[in-house]
C-alpha cells in the first residue's frame, strides 16, 4: 500500500502510496526540466528489493548487487564540500494490507464489507558490507513519522531495534518467507547494478533467442520452480548413471585380480583332490590285503559272535533279577503310601475350587467382549464376505483403476489440442509437410503455396490424377521468378519439394489449359502437362504408371487429398473423434471414482467383520474354559474316591512282601552263575582268534571286512577284482600326481633348503621301493604328510580368499544391480517428471499464445501467435523452451518471424503484448508486482494509446500492480489511463536529496486509504 526509503539513492524519506491491482505511472522532473535523473528507477529498484525479484539472486549472492543503490555522494553528483558522507545502510519500508473478498458493488458496497483486517509491515535493511541484505516484519503499521527528513532518519534505526531479531530474515530465506516460492515480483529494469538480461520490453528482445523467450515467458507466468525441480531431480539421475559407470569399472579391474588369485586355489584343490584320490587307493590297496588275511578268521568271528550273544543274553538276565529285586525293597513303606493317597485326595479338593474360581473369571471376561461386539455388527451386517486383504487390494485396484481413468482423461484431451491445432492449420492451408515451407518462405517474403492445398479436383477426375499427385503432395508452388530463390531458402529443410509456377510470359515448358476437370489457384499447365505425359492412368485397380521409372503409384483413395475443404474436412472429423474420445474418457473417471467409493464401504465392512469374528471366537473359548472348569471339579472328587482305595491296597500288599524278596534273591544268584560261565567261554575263543595272523591288516584297515569286500567290488561289471600290486602303483601315481599339482615334481627340489621337502621326498623314494604283499613300514599318510601340512596350511587361507572373492563378487553384482535399478528409476521419474512439466508449459504457452492473438486482435491487430517446441536437455545442459513470436502486419498475410524486417515500434508493442498474454495466462497473479522501465519508448501514437490501456485493463481483469516509468513523450498518455501517477523532483544538480514525491490517484478503498493516510501525509507541509 505505501514505500518508505531511508538512504536508497536520492529518494526523500517521505511515504509514497500505492494503489494496489492497478497500473501506476511513474514519472517526474530532473535537473535538465525532463524526467532523466528524476529518481523513478532508483524507487522501482528498491521496490524490487523490498519484494525480493529474483532478478536479484539474493539467494546466491546474498543481495552484494543490492548494496549499490546506497547514497553515494559521487553518484548523486554532490560537491564534496558539503562533505556529506555515502551511506553505511539503508531501508526500504512497506506496508501492506491483508486482502480481503472484493467488493464489486462500487464504493457503497466496500464500505459496507467492513474494515481492513489491519496491517503489516516489512523492512528491509541494505548495507556496503555483510550481511547485505536482512529483513524483517511485524504485524501493523511499523514506520517512520516524525516531522522532518532528518528526525525520520534517526528514527529509522530505533524501529529497526525494535523489530527484534526473532523474525529476522537472511537474503537466502526472505523471498521463500515473505512471498512463497512463486515469485511476487517481476521486473525489467535498466541499471547497472545486476547482471543484465534482454528484456521483452525493449528494443533488445530482435536480439534475444527463441530459448531467451520462452525462459522470461515461463518466469512471468511463475513456473521457473518447475524447471528447477527438473534439474534437480535430472542431476541425481545423472549422478546414479555415473555411479553406475564407476561401479562396473571397478567390477571388471577386481574380476582380473581374483582370477590370478584363484588360479593358485584352484592348483592347491587339484593337489587335495589328488592326495584324497591316493588316499581312496590307499583304502583299496589296505581293503585287498586285508581280504586275503582275514578269510581264514572268518570261521573264529562267526564263533566268537554266537559266544558274545550267549554272554548278552545272560547279562539281561542277570540285569533283570537284580532290577526285580530292587524294586521289591524299594516298595516296603505302605505307611508312606498311604498319606501320600491322602494327599492327593486333598489336592483334588483344591483343583475343584481353582476350576470354580476359573469358571467365574471366564463368565465374566465373555459378558465383556459380547458387549464389545455390539459396536461392530452395524457395519459387519453389510459385509458381501470378502475377506480383508481382498477387500484392500479391492481397494487399492479400484484406486488405480481410478489414477488410470484420470490419465486417460488427460491423455484425451491432450490428444483433442493437437487435433484442433490440426484442424487450425488445415483451415490456414498450412497442414502437412508442405506448411513447415510455407512458413520459411512467408518469412522471407516469397509468396507460395500449397500444391494441393490450391488445387481442386472434379469427381470424375480423382481416379485419374489423384494417383499421379500422390508423390507431390507436399510440394508448394512458387512464381516462376522466384524458384530459385526459394530452393536456397529451403536449404536447411531437406526433402522439401519445390515446384514453379507457369511463367507470367508463357515462355515456360508448360502453356496451354489445365486438363479437363483439374482447377489451380496457380498457373501449372505446364506441371499438369508434363506430369500426364509422364504416367499414364490406369484402371483396375486405379493406378498411376511411370514406365520411365517402372514406378506405379496406386490410387483409390476414399476421401478427396486435393482442396483446402477437403483437408479441412478430414481434420474437421479427426477432432470429432478426439471430442467423443474425450466424452468416453470422463465417463470412465466418473465410473472409477464410484468405484472406488464403493471399494472403500466394503473394506470398512470387511474389516468390522473380521474383529467381530475374533471377539465371537473369544467368546466361544470362555465358554469351552467354563465347561472345562467344571469338568475339573467333577475329576477331583472322583479322584478323591480312587486315593481312598489306593491306601486300602498298600494295607493288603505289605503280607505278600517279604516272600517276593526272598524269591527275587534266588533268581538273581542263579543269572549270576549262568553269565560267568559264559563269559569264560568267550575269553577263551578271543585268545584262540589272536593266534591268527591278520591283526596288523586289520590295524591299517581299520574297519569291518564287509566294507573291504563292498569297496573292492565298487568297480565296473565284469571288471576282474584288483590285485594288491596294481592298487599299489595307483597309490603311488597319485602321490605323484598330487606333489607335481603343488609345483614339485620327482626330483625337483635339489638344493632346496626345507626341511619339510627334503624330507617328503626321502619317503617317496622309500615308499616307492616296497614289495607290495608285504607289510607297509612307511604309510600313505606318513608320505603325504609334508605335503598335506603346507596343503592343510593354506586351506583356510585359499578357503577365506575363495569365499572372499565370490563373497566381493556377489555384494558387487548386488551393488551393481541395485545401482542398475536405482538409475532405471531416476530416469523413469525423471522422465514421467519432465512428461507432465512439459504438458503443463505447453498448455500455459498454449494459453499465453491464444491471450497474444487476442490482445493483438482488441487493438486492431492482424493477429499473433507463439511458435513453441520443448528442447528436452542432455546431460546438465537446461531445458530449453524455443519460443518464437509471430504476427501478421495485414489481413491476408503470412504470420512474419518476430526477427524479420522489424521495426523498433512494432517489436515494442509485440513485445509488451507477451508479457501481458502471460500475465493473463496465469490464474495465481492476484498481489503481485510488474515493474516495467522505460514504458512505450519509440511507439506512434496509437500503439503507445493501446499498450497503455490494455496495461490498466490487465492490472484490474488480474489484480496486478503494475509500475512503469513513463519519459516525457509517454507521460499524457499515460495520465489518461493510469490509476495513479508517482511524480518525483530532483530539481538541481547541487542538491543532495529529492524532493518530497508527489502522487496523483483514486482509491475506491477508503478503509484502505485511511489506514495509512496519517504517515503518508506525515512531514509535508501543505498535508
Amino acid at each position: 500500500m505505501a514505500v518508505q526509503t531511508f538512504d536508497i539513492a536520492r529518494l526523500t524519506t517521505h511515504a509514497v502510496p500505492v494503489v494496489p491491482e492497478t497500473f501506476i505511472a511513474v514519472s517526474g522532473m530532473g535537473p535538465k526540466d525532463d524526467s532523466n535523473g528524476s529518481g523513478k528507477t532508483s524507487f522501482l529498484i528498491a521496490v524490487s528489493l523490498l519484494l525480493a525479484d529474483p532478478q536479484w539472486r539474493l539467494e546466491s549472492n546474498h543481495g552484494r548487487d543490492a548494496s549499490g543503490i546506497l547514497f553515494k555522494p559521487d553518484a548523486a553528483g554532490v560537491d564534496r564540500a558539503q562533505q556529506i558522507p555515502a551511506a553505511s545502510h539503508g531501508y526500504v519500508v512497506g506496508v501492506f494490507a491483508h486482502d480481503r473478498p472484493d467488493a464489486s458493488g462500487g464504493r457503497e458496497a466496500l464500505a459496507a464489507s467492513g474494515p481492513l483486517q489491519g496491517a503489516l509491515t516489512v523492512w528491509v535493511r541494505i548495507a556496503a558490507s555483510a550481511p547485505y541484505v536482512l529483513a524483517n516484519w511485524t504485524e501493523g503499521i511499523h514506520v517512520a513519522d516524525a516531522a522532518d527528513d532528518a528526525e525520520r532518519a534517526a528514527q529509522a534505526d530505533t524501529l529497526w531495534q525494535e523489530l527484534g531479531s526473532a523474525s529476522r530474515l537472511s537474503a537466502h530465506r526472505m523471498a521463500d518467507a515473505l512471498y512463497g516460492n512463486a515469485p511476487r515480483c517481476l521486473t525489467y529494469l535498466d541499471t547497472p547494478l545486476r547482471p543484465a538480461v534482454p528484456s521483452l520490453l525493449s528494443q533488445q528482445m530482435t536480439a534475444m533467442e527463441p530459448h531467451d523467450i520462452g525462459e522470461a515467458l515461463i518466469a512471468l507466468s511463475g513456473m521457473t520452480h518447475l524447471l528447477e525441480q527438473e534439474a534437480a531431480r535430472r542431476g541425481k539421475a545423472l549422478e546414479h548413471a555415473a555411479q553406475l559407470e564407476k561401479a562396473r569399472d571397478e567390477h571388471a579391474l577386481a574380476l582380473a585380480d581374483e582370477e590370478a588369485v584363484l588360479e593358485g586355489v584352484r592348483a592347491r584343490a587339484a593337489a587335495r583332490t589328488a592326495l584324497e584320490e591316493g588316499r581312496h587307493a590307499w583304502r583299496r590297496y589296505l581293503a585287498a590285503c586285508y581280504l586275503e588275511a582275514a578269510q581264514a578268521d572268518r570261521k573264529l568271528a562267526a564263533d566268537l559272535e554266537d559266544k558274545e550273544q550267549q554272554v548278552v543274553q545272560a547279562q539281561e538276565l542277570l540285569d533283570g533279577a537284580e532290577e526285580k529285586l530292587r524294586e521289591l525293597t524299594a516298595a516296603t513303606d505302605l505307611a508312606a503310601a498311604a498319606a501320600a493317597a491322602r494327599q492327593e485326595w486333598v489336592d483334588a479338593k483344591q483343583v475343584t475350587e481353582q476350576a470354580a474360581t476359573q469358571r467365574t473369571s471366564a463368565a465374566t471376561r465373555r459378558d465383556i467382549i459380547r458387549q464389545s461386539m455390539a459396536p461392530l455388527r452395524p457395519s459387519a451386517g453389510v459385509w458381501r464376505g470378502s475377506p480383508v486383504a481382498d477387500a484392500r487390494s479391492a481397494l487399492e485396484a479400484a484406486r488405480e483403476v481410478l489414477y488410470v481413468a484420470r490419465q486417460q482423461k488427460a491423455d484425451a484431451d491432450s490428444a483433442l489440442s493437437r487435433a484442433q491445432r490440426l484442424e487450425e492449420a488445415a483451415r490456414q492451408g498450412r497442414s502437412g509437410a508442405a506448411g513447415q515451407a510455407l512458413e520459411i518462405l512467408d518469412g522471407h517474403g516469397v509468396s507460395a503455396a500449397g500444391l494441393m492445398d490450391q488445387l481442386q479436383l472434379e469427381e470424375s477426375v480423382r481416379a485419374q490424377w489423384e494417383a499421379r499427385l500422390w508423390p507431390w503432395r507436399d510440394a508448394v508452388v512458387v512464381p516462376w521468378g522466384q524458384a530459385e530463390r526459394a530452393r536456397e531458402i529451403l536449404r536447411g529443410l531437406p526433402g522439401a519439394q519445390v515446384v514453379a509456377a507457369d511463367p507470367a510470359d508463357g515462355t515456360g515448358s508448360g502453356g496451354g489449359a489445365l486438363p479437363q476437370g483439374v482447377r489451380s489457384g496457380r498457373a501449372l499447365a505446364g506441371f499438369f502437362g508434363t506430369l500426364q505425359k509422364r504416367t499414364t492412368a490406369l484402371d483396375d485397380p486405379p493406378a498411376a504408371y511411370d514406365a520411365g521409372l517402372s514406378l506405379a503409384v496406386v490410387g483409390g483413395f476414399q476421401a478427396p487429398i486435393a482442396g483446402r475443404d477437403a483437408r479441412v474436412a478430414q481434420a474437421v472429423a479427426h477432432r470429432r473423434r478426439c471430442e467423443d474420445e474425450v466424452s468416453t474418457a470422463a465417463e470412465g473417471l466418473a465410473a472409477a471414482e464410484s468405484e472406488f467409493e464403493v471399494a472403500e464401504i466394503e473394506h470398512k465392512a470387511a474389516v468390522a467383520a473380521r474383529d467381530l469374528a475374533a471377539l465371537e471366537e473369544q467368546a466361544s473359548a470362555l465358554d469351552e474354559a467354563i465347561a472345562e472348569a467344571d469338568d475339573k471339579a467333577t475329576a477331583a472328587r472322583s479322584a478323591e474316591d480312587e486315593r481312598h482305595d489306593a491306601w486300602e491296597q498298600a494295607q493288603n500288599a505289605l503280607t505278600a512282601h517279604a516272600q517276593a524278596v526272598t524269591t527275587a534273591k534266588l533268581t538273581r544268584d542263579a543269572a549270576d552263575k549262568t553269565y560267568k560261565e559264559r563269559a569264560k567261554q568267550r575269553t577263551a575263543l578271543s585268545k584262540a582268534r589272536a593266534e591268527v595272523s591278520c591283526p596288523q591288516w586289520q590295524r591299517l584297515w581299520g574297519a569291518p571286512a564287509e566294507e573291504a569286500a563292498e569297496l573292492l567290488r565298487a568297480t565296473a561289471p565284469g571288471t576282474p577284482a584288483p590285485r594288491p600290486g596294481r592298487l599299489r602303483r595307483n597309490v603311488e601315481d597319485h602321490l605323484r600326481n598330487a606333489y607335481e599339482h603343488y609345483g614339485l615334481p620327482a626330483g625337483a627340489v635339489t638344493g632346496v633348503v626345507d626341511e619339510d621337502l627334503l624330507l617328503a621326498q626321502h619317503l617317496r623314494d622309500a615308499f616307492e621301493e616296497e614289495e607290495a604283499s608285504a607289510l607297509p613300514r612307511t604309510g600313505f599318510d606318513e608320505v603325504a604328510a609334508p605335503l598335506q601340512i603346507r596343503l592343510d596350511g593354506h586351506s583356510d587361507k585359499d578357503a577365506v580368499e575363495a569365499a572372499r572373492i565370490a563373497s566381493g563378487r556377489l555384494l558387487r553384482e548386488e551393488a551393481l544391480a541395485k545401482l542398475t535399478r536405482a538409475a532405471e528409476r531416476s530416469g523413469h521419474t525423471l522422465q514421467a517428471l519432465q512428461d507432465m512439466i512439459e504438458h503443463h508449459v505447453e498448455g500455459l504457452l498454449a494459453q499465453i499464445s491464444d491471450a497474444f492473438n487476442a490482445l493483438d486482435r482488441q487493438r486492431g491487430g492482424d493477429g499473433a501467435r507463439l511458435d513453441y517446441t520443448s528442447v528436452r536437455p542432455e546431460g546438465a545442459r537446461p531445458w530449453r523452451w524455443q519460443v518464437t513470436p509471430r504476427w501478421k502486419r495485414s489481413p491476408r498475410g503470412a504470420f512474419v518471424h518476430y526477427r524479420e524486417n522489424a521495426n523498433g515500434a512494432q517489436v515494442k508493442v509485440h513485445a509488451i503484448q507477451m508479457v501481458l498474454a502471460a500475465v493473463l495466462a496465469d490464474a495465481e497473479t492476484r498481489g503481485r508486482v510488474l515493474i516495467l522501465d522505460e514504458l512505450g519508448n519509440s511507439l506512434g501514437e496509437v500503439n503507445r494509446k493501446d499498450m497503455l490501456a490494455a496495461l490498466r485493463d490487465v492490472a484490474r481483469r488480474q489484480h496486478l500492480t503494475i509500475l512503469g516509468t513513463c519519459q516525457d513523450s509517454v507521460l499524457v498518455d499515460a495520465a489518461d489511463v493510469c490509476d495513479e501517477l508517482l511524480w518525483f523532483v530532483h530539481a538541481s544538480s547541487s542538491d543532495a536529496y529529492n524532493q518530497p514525491t508527489r502522487t496523483w490517484g483514486h482509491d475506491s478503498d477508503g478503509k484502505r486509504v485511511e489506514l495509512t493516510a496519517d504517515w503518508i501525509t506525515a512531514g509535508r507541509s501543505h498535508a
